[in-house]
């Protein structure tokens, strides 16, 4: 049994896995039941680890792709240890920053461990696996559009916003069908123009309501941050508040469905802001938690925002 555990929120994550399932079923010939396909974002990675190494009949191989590495994660590497020890191949593809300390922790039970913040972890997991593929090449291609903002291809921009509006556990059937069909080359198939016909009022809605509930905070004298909140991912979210409120030193969006915080800024570190709050990513972008964001109303706690703040001042100040 063939493991594929991949990053739930974007295009690279299903990317990633849909050239693994490519090289599987078509240049290994594995048939589809011997490959089982999981999701996990931050939050929920060692629970999902777990779910899959943590019981008597371990996978043959298990696979990750485009995850980042929060610093609590080192509690699963006996996890890890055990796994190997019975003969599970474990590989892991990234791009997020990752300690060199921890990349050598890594490394010791891992068969491959790939990790460029230079590619996207499409790029990566097509050149370890399809270097020369041209479905392959496209789908990293996409992935890439999407992650490092180049903004060349706007069906990129399409399949970006179908997976966002399939998050979640209960979407599963869905996420797969979106690989599945990566994974063929079949990027204009009538299920994705019916998915964008049907998440069409849902983006627009979400779009206005985050920059409608958009707060723009002092820091100081000189520097202020937006923040604001929807059902789309915390990403759209800052992207949408950079587009409406340009030249801030940082932008928050969090995804209401669930509380998880993306960070933004091209002036300070957001991978080291978002380890002090249980997360990590990349230094212009990455993911935070705080375990009491809104209040029962659905507004931003104070506490919530006193945390960001304080946080950030210590960041303006090391600028």
């Amino acid at each position: 049994m063939i493991v594929s555990l991949t990053h739930e929120h974007d295009l690279d994550g299903l990317g990633s896995q849909a050239i693994i399932l490519r090289y599987y079923r078509v240049k290994r010939e594995i048939k589809k039941e011997e490959i089982k396909l999981f999701y996990a974002h931050y939050l929920d990675f060692k629970e999902k680890i777990k779910t899959i190494l943590d019981k008597k009949d371990l996978p043959d191989e298990l696979i990750i792709s485009d995850i980042g590495f929060n610093d609590d994660f080192v509690n699963l590497f006996n996890l890890f240890e055990r796994a190997k020890s019975k003969g599970c191949k474990i590989s892991w593809f990234d791009h997020h920053i990752v300690d060199e300390k921890i990349k050598k922790e890594i490394s010791k039970f891992c068969k491959i461990y790939i990790n460029d913040p230079k590619r996207c972890a499409a790029e990566i997991v097509k050149d370890y696996f399809l270097p020369s593929d041209p479905i392959a090449i496209k789908i990293s291609q996409y992935a890439r559009d999407t992650d490092f903002k180049t903004k060349k291809y706007p069906i990129a921009t399409d399949l970006q916003l179908i997976i966002g509006f399939n998050r979640g556990d209960d979407k599963i059937k869905e996420k797969i069908q979106i690989v599945q069909l990566l994974s063929e080359g079949d990027f204009e198939n009538e299920w994705f123009r019916k998915q964008l016909e049907a998440l069409k009022e849902w983006n627009e809605k979400e779009s206005r309501l985050a920059i409608e509930r958009a707060r723009i905070i002092d820091l100081d004298d000189d520097e202020k941050f937006a923040i604001s909140h929807a059902r789309i991912g915390g990403g759209r979210i800052t992207e949408l508040l950079k587009e409406h409120y340009p030249g801030l030193l940082v932008y928050i969006g969090v995804d209401e469905r669930y509380n998880e915080s993306i960070i933004f800024s091209n002036k300070i570190n957001c991978r080291e802001f978002a380890r002090l709050f249980n997360g990590g990513g990349h230094v212009e972008r990455a993911g935070f938690w705080h375990e009491n964001i809104f209040n029962s109303d659905k507004k931003f706690t104070t506490e919530f925002i006193k945390d960001v703040k304080k946080t950030l001042l210590q960041f303006v100040k090391k600028e």
